[in-house]
């Protein structure tokens, strides 16, 4: 087992702190020079973190030799917490949702800093009402969600100065709803000293955020469409009830069982839950297991895949409770219903296990309900992390992602469209191939554990 401080959580913290600052510096300043080095000391920020979470998360075991706690009695007097692994796939998701989002901001842009636009600011960029003086085509584009026209116009700018002497008629595009006509007026960003740079005829907002301002409003609806998700996650993880509490779906039915068991090892076991009202039965999930042995036979405690059992099982090794399940007459043998692990110590660890068919299972002994009165409050702890083996491949997919950010933001890719797309779509996907890759090694990890017990 490996203990979580003030320190791990305060890495979580900076790491997360330095992936907000990056998307909070794009927002602030879109367009910018390379190397953007306000989004570098992000990125060193963040990495330092992880790399001190892993190492003081990872690098001090905590003893075997368990610490007094209350009776499970006097620890329902207390604060009742709620199993916090049934949350962490919900957390995994907030996670894996909300890292695009800086990567968004970034795709605009690195898409917005073009040979173009970097010509037009080293000669005087002004931004100006222009008026088209001649469309050489438009075309029809369609998208997901919106349809659009984009046209090659000619424009002439405004006479200025007292020569009344306009400027040379300058070439570019625009996108707008219908087919522009001459005499269309549009905000143009170009080159004053540089006609041969073109314009580039967008709207106000976007053509200042081009200049070095903040992100224009076109960019934040689209930052704030895609926030949808994140938000989902984070309300479907951050709910009341997204955990549930030590005796859900254990006590109160009436037909609870008890077993005096005794921590004998880890293994693997399948967990096929029972259906929900009439949905379809789903399929089974290969779950780290506790070993628990009994005067009258063996159980098994199925646990979430988030939990290695190795380490648990050795910091918990010969500790002795009670199990604790409510099976119900319709329950087929091959199920798994919810349980309930209280030691001696006061400690409890939730999971479910197999219904099996005794006496290969033990039956256990019929408890009343009232023993929901001695719910306990401490689960146990500290967190476990998995074998380093399990991360290693997936190690790889999130640093080749992190490496993919870097080159972006150094300006690797500038100008060249093949490139910049290849890091991007590395970035956007290293991290949910990464936790693909871990969940599959996890599975590998679990079939060795049960073809050794």
């Amino acid at each position: 087992m490996r203990e979580r401080d003030w320190g791990t959580a305060l890495a979580t913290a900076v790491a997360w702190g330095g992936g907000a600052t990056f998307l909070i510096c794009l927002l602030v300043r879109k367009v910018a020079p390379y190397p953007r080095w306000d989004l570098l000391a992000c990125l060193v920020v963040s990495a330092g973190a992880v790399l001190a979470w892993w190492l003081r998360a990872s690098g001090r075991p905590v003893p075997a030799a368990p610490a007094t706690f209350p009776s499970p009695r006097l620890a329902s007097m207390g604060r009742r917490t709620r199993w916090w692994p049934e949350r962490r796939l919900a957390f995994v998701l907030l996670a894996l949702t909300a890292l695009p989002l800086p990567l968004v901001m970034l795709f605009l842009s690195t898409t917005a800093s073009t040979p173009q636009l970097a010509a037009i600011l080293a000669h005087h960029p002004r931004i100006s009402e222009v008026t088209v003086a001649q469309v050489h085509h438009s075309y029809l584009k369609n998208s997901r969600n919106y349809r659009y026209y984009e046209s090659a116009v000619t424009v002439t700018i405004a006479a200025t100065g007292r020569s009344g002497k306009g400027t040379p008629r300058l070439n570019g595009t625009v996108q707008t709803s219908q087919p522009p006509r001459p005499g269309d007026r549009f905000p143009g960003l170009y080159a004053a000293d540089d006609p041969a740079a073109g314009i580039i005829l967008d709207r106000r907002a976007e053509l200042r955020a081009l200049l070095g301002g903040p992100a224009g409003p076109g960019d934040l609806a689209m930052l704030a469409l895609y926030s949808l998700f994140p938000m989902a996650c984070a309300v479907a993880a951050l709910r009341t009830r997204a955990a549930p509490l030590a005796a859900d779906g254990v006590f109160g039915d009436g037909g609870t069982r008890m077993l005096r068991v005794r921590l004998a090892g880890a293994g693997a076991g399948d967990r096929l839950r029972r259906p929900a009202g009439a949905s379809k039965q789903a399929g089974s999930v290969l779950s780290p297991a506790l070993r628990l042995a009994s005067s009258s036979g063996n159980r098994d405690l199925l646990l979430e895949r988030c939990l290695d059992p190795v380490p648990l099982a050795d910091a918990l090794k010969g500790g002795q409770g009670r199990l604790y399940w409510a099976p119900k007459a319709e329950d087929r043998s091959e199920w798994s219903t919810p349980a309930l692990l209280v030691l001696d110590d006061g400690r409890y660890v939730r999971g479910a296990t197999p219904i099996g068919t005794p006496p290969e299972a033990p039956a256990g002994e019929p408890v009343e309900a009232p023993l929901l009165d001695m719910e306990p409050s401490r689960p146990v702890g500290p967190y476990t992390l998995w074998q380093p083996q399990v991360y290693k491949q997936g190690l790889v997919c999130f640093a080749a992602a992190f490496v993919a950010v870097v080159l972006l933001v150094s300006g690797v890719g500038y100008g060249g469209e093949v490139l910049r797309n290849g890091c991007l779509m590395v970035a956007a996907a290293g991290p949910t191939v990464g936790v693909v890759v871990i969940g599959r090694q996890r599975t590998c990890y679990l079939r060795g554990l049960k073809q050794r017990s």
